[in-house]
């Protein structure tokens, strides 16, 4: 059954079954990928911080709750679930996890877009053009290939890159402090 053995004696039936049901009590801690990173905490905070410092069109206000959608896989794990308990402008924040693309929607006002749909980027950003949706990501070249706020890792911070010209296609008003901290580029020509 269960090959335990000390050298060439073997362990009695008794201690191996309690050796066993000790082993499946163990408490087992998360492994890595479940763990969410301190970047990631500090990322899911400024996604909120961002809120204050971007206007989105009017017609944007008239919901029931502030879409942030996270498309492909979801490194920020429970960090962002805790914003669920804050609002934006008056509407609560709710979290969305997406797989597909095409299940991005109007109910986005943000769009964080993780490095698993690296792939697909330029088609996700070329079908969201024009929408008021804040797209985000931290995939080098993010803004430069479309989207409207890089995460860029510095040695002790996160700063900003910002594609202005998709922000304003986009209706979205980017205020002046937030834009004095970020590098502002354009889209590549393709």
């Amino acid at each position: 059954m269960f090959g335990f053995s000390l050298g060439e004696r073997h362990l009695p039936r008794g201690v191996r079954w309690l050796l066993l049901a000790l082993l499946l009590l163990l408490p087992m801690e998360p492994p890595p990928a479940l763990a969410v990173s301190s970047e990631y905490k500090l990322k899911a905070a400024l996604i909120y911080k961002l809120t204050r410092f971007v206007e989105w069109p009017r017609e944007s206000w008239q919901r029931t709750d502030f879409g942030i959608c996270i498309l492909g896989r979801d490194d920020f794990g429970s960090a962002l679930d805790a914003l669920e308990s804050r609002n934006v402008h008056g509407l609560p924040i709710r979290i969305r996890r997406l797989v597909q693309s095409d299940a991005v929607d109007s109910s986005c006002q943000i769009l964080f877009v993780s490095e698993s749909k690296r792939p697909f980027l330029r088609s996700i950003l070329t079908s969201l053009e024009g929408q008021p949706i804040l797209t985000i990501g931290d995939l080098d070249g993010f803004a430069e290939k479309g989207g409207i706020i890089e995460f860029v890792r510095g040695r002790q911070r996160i700063g900003f890159r910002i594609n202005l010209q998709q922000a304003n296609r986009a209706g979205l008003k980017i205020a002046a402090p937030l834009l004095e901290l970020s590098t502002i580029v354009e889209t590549e020509r393709t």
